[in-house]
């Protein structure tokens, strides 16, 4: 007999718990183990219950998503999705402080019945749910001092490596977003270089992430448009479900899914297409994420004499594609991700 995946619903809407309860026993890979009404209730179950995966929502009274969140991934690890309405900004906005406590992933809530794409939104929640649910956790910190002392360290790169780059690349999956943060709000308009942001996230949330990092960050983050000259002291990210490479040095490419590929955008695409517009001048940093995207491109980079940099499995959300590329020799350097961002002060400023 094969074991279930166990899950629980934390949703306060009578009518949304209905249905997702309903999707969620409809498919026999799953067990529903608990419904909880808000924050408070979701906690106290996923330390009693120990479920495999929980679906989680935002809004609720008393204790909300994002305070649960943090709590369950400090007091109890469990991978956390986020199952979010996208009626308005803010709520896209909170979807992504949910990825900052710690959630893995964010999708919106499926569409309703009678809705052209109501099966399809079902079966992306339910795969969705299947797929975190493999994902092993790491408990988080509900307080962090690491930054202020890591900026003061010297580099610890050998001195070989301390030389001139043109473009940085940051790559993550699950885990990453908070990762991404970090870096950028160490950064200040003397950056000497573009820096393109490779994020695993769902097309829905993809402006209100970049307005997040804008918020947070020491340099100007932009949707990349196709042919957009990149500038120093900039950060890009692809727009929705598009892959971003290069046509030439210094000038972006935007291209659909065409390739079929798992991952879009793809870390993959991207720093392959740097080995061959940038090769030995490329910077390449790959941060906490699930699978192994990003890891060949690392090898790619490095056999080319570029910098490959990659977050430890200590500060890891996720040891997965971070992961992958530095049990595969591909990395030259590791480190949580203000040692990272130190080094790219270093290397850039």
């Amino acid at each position: 007999m094969i074991n279930k995946i166990k899950v629980l619903l934390a949703e306060d809407s009578l009518l949304e718990q209905k249905l997702l309860s309903n999707y969620i026993l409809s498919d026999e890979r799953f067990e529903l183990v608990g419904l909880a009404r808000n924050g408070k209730e979701a906690s106290k179950m996923a330390t009693d219950l120990k479920p495999d995966v929980i679906s989680m929502d935002i809004i609720m009274p008393g204790m909300d998503g994002i305070e649960a969140t943090g709590e369950i991934m400090h007091n109890c690890p469990v991978p956390i999705v986020i199952v979010s309405t996208i009626y308005q900004n803010s709520d896209i906005l909170n979807a992504i402080k949910e990825l900052e406590a710690g959630a893995v992933t964010i999708i919106p809530k499926p569409f309703g019945i009678g809705h052209p794409k109501h099966q399809s939104s079902v079966k992306k929640y339910l795969n969705t749910l299947a797929l975190m649910s493999e994902i092993k956790v790491v408990r988080r910190k509900k307080s962090n001092n690491i930054l202020n002392n890591s900026i003061t360290q010297e580099s610890q790169l050998d001195s070989r490596y301390k030389t001139k780059y043109d473009i940085a690349i940051i790559g993550a999956s699950a885990g990453g977003p908070e990762g991404i943060r970090t870096i950028l709000g160490m950064l200040n308009k003397n950056f000497n270089a573009p820096i393109l942001i490779i994020q695993h996230i769902d097309p829905n949330f993809v402006d209100g992430f970049c307005s997040w990092l804008n918020s947070n960050s020491g340099i100007p983050i932009y949707i990349c448009r196709d042919n957009e000259e990149l500038q120093p002291g900039k950060a890009y990210l692809p727009p929705p479900g598009m892959h971003l490479k290069f046509k030439h040095k210094g000038i972006a490419s935007i291209i659909p899914n065409k390739m079929e590929m798992s991952s879009v955008p793809s870390i993959d695409v991207t720093l392959e297409s740097a080995v061959e517009t940038y090769g030995g001048r490329t910077v390449a940093v790959l941060l906490s994420g699930m699978g192994k995207d990003g890891a060949k491109g690392m090898m790619k980079l490095k056999g080319v004499g570029a910098l490959t940099m990659a977050q430890d499995e200590e500060s890891s959300l996720i040891y997965g594609l971070n992961g992958e590329a530095i049990k595969s020799g591909a990395v030259i350097y590791t480190g949580n991700p203000e040692k990272l961002g130190k080094e790219l002060i270093t290397l850039f400023q």
